[in-house]
């Protein structure tokens, strides 16, 4: 089988190696569609705080199952699957708690240990979810991004009722918009400064969806929900001058929620959190519930996946993927490779 490998920054192989053997509580699966996320560019880029050389990439994956473990139930082959890429030790204290996204010992597959750049990934059963017959591939690899989504919105509470700013309109700060929509937010606004996905945005139903390239996001925030402003303020962007931007536009008792992958550390005036009494929330990943509610949006068509992926490339191609997404930050959303047909 092909399997690609990043060995270095800048640098990655491609093998030719047997078929991987499972485990009696193991599946094999036959990939098809891989997702490029933004902390693969980190890894490609050696700005990834939390990785070694040589990696497998890929986290965001679909496929079909092709082999069952004797101790597997629940899963046959030719079911289409989804991968949940957490590893965690489920004795320290967050995992004990529930919180096994935060484990102590968190390793996440293409990240910390080997991904699904692979033509075949085996991996356990527990990590594994059906996706309906009628889910494409393509939608399925859009599952996990859209788990994030789906866990940040969980961890912000009951949205009804809520007026909610996004600040970023890539991939994360789309699908977090749109799962707010879902989840009954009284008025979504996401900020960006690329109008095209300013544009993807609105085909996917976002309320409203302004350029901030000339404004603050203070007077944005007051002419979009007037004098209540925004009960939440979630950061997709993680750039520096945007995050101290909704630190001065927080109103008094809301919440600002970070789920942007900062590449370094951020200066904040800390007493504006303060004297306000803002809630802060940080967002590291998802639980299964996540994932299960995004197959669930998905397949309902609560939330639209298509605009998403703006580009494809062929696993013998990936090479030429982060190159490619460097040359064309502006017009470059969602990167599918595919596995195989």
């Amino acid at each position: 089988m092909l399997q690609v490998k990043m060995t270095e920054a800048f640098k990655m192989e491609y093998l030719d190696l047997p078929v991987p053997g499972i485990g009696d509580d193991e599946v094999l699966i036959q990939m098809k569609r891989v997702g490029v996320c933004g902390s693969d560019i980190q890894v490609y880029h050696g700005k990834h705080k939390y990785m070694k050389f040589p990696v497998v990439q890929g986290h965001e994956g679909a496929g079909l199952i092709s082999k069952v473990g004797s101790k597997v139930a629940g899963f046959e082959v030719g079911d289409r699957v989804t991968v949940q890429p957490q590893v965690f030790c489920g004795q320290c204290a967050p995992c004990r708690s529930g919180h096994y996204n935060v484990c102590k010992n968190l390793k996440v597959y293409g990240v910390h240990t080997g991904g699904m750049f692979s033509e075949y990934f085996a991996v356990p059963a527990s990590k594994v979810l059906r996706l309906p017959e009628t889910m494409s591939f393509d939608e399925g690899s859009l599952v996990e991004p859209v788990a994030v989504a789906t866990g940040t919105i969980r961890r912000c509470g009951d949205l009804a009722g809520k007026n909610v700013a996004v600040l970023g309109a890539g991939t994360i700060g789309n699908l977090v918009a749109q799962v707010a929509v879902a989840s009954g937010a009284k008025k979504v606004m996401v900020t960006d400064i690329n109008q095209k996905r300013l544009d993807i945005a609105a085909e996917c139903g976002i309320h409203a969806c302004v350029n901030t390239s000339e404004r603050k996001l203070k007077d944005v925030i007051l002419e979009e929900f007037g004098d209540d402003e925004a009960d939440i303020i979630i950061d997709c962007a993680g750039v520096k001058a945007i995050f101290n931007e909704a630190v001065a536009a927080a109103r008094c008792s809301s919440k600002l929620v970070v789920v942007a992958n900062y590449k370094e550390p951020v200066e904040i005036e800390l007493p504006l959190f303060q004297r306000r009494e803002v809630d802060m929330l940080g967002i590291m990943m998802y639980l299964r519930e996540d994932f299960e509610h995004a197959i669930d949006l998905i397949t309902r068509r609560a939330i639209s996946t298509k605009p998403l992926i703006s580009d494809y490339f062929g696993m013998r191609e990936i090479d030429k993927v982060y190159p490619y997404i460097d040359s064309n930050p502006e017009n470059v959303m969602k990167v599918v490779i595919k596995i195989s047909e």
